[in-house]
């Protein structure tokens, strides 16, 4: 016959082991990938948001200290558009 202590143990580890399994079974959230059923290379994400930030920085007139600031708008608006579809996801703009 199991304590209670042991018994106790042994419930706790298979509800560790089950929370586990489920945890790893999720996809993340915030990846563009898992709302959309297009993948794209995150070199080309990353062309994108940095073209984007550019030309936030040029309408404001390259204004210095705002670069984190205009990553992660052009990020926001890069993500956004690519689970809308409303960029191309084959790397380049043009047909």
């Amino acid at each position: 016959m199991k304590t209670p202590t042991t018994r106790t143990a042994a419930v706790r580890d298979r509800v560790k082991i089950a929370t586990r399994k489920r945890h790893a079974a999720a996809p993340p959230t915030n990846s563009v990938v898992t709302r959309s059923s297009a993948y794209i290379e995150p070199e080309a994400r990353d062309a994108m948001i940095a073209e984007a930030a550019y030309f936030r920085s040029a309408h404001r007139g390259f204004e210095p200290g705002h670069e984190v600031d205009d990553w992660l708008a052009a990020e926001s608006d890069i993500d956004a558009a690519l689970s809308r579809g409303d960029l191309p996801v084959g790397g380049s703009a043009c047909p």
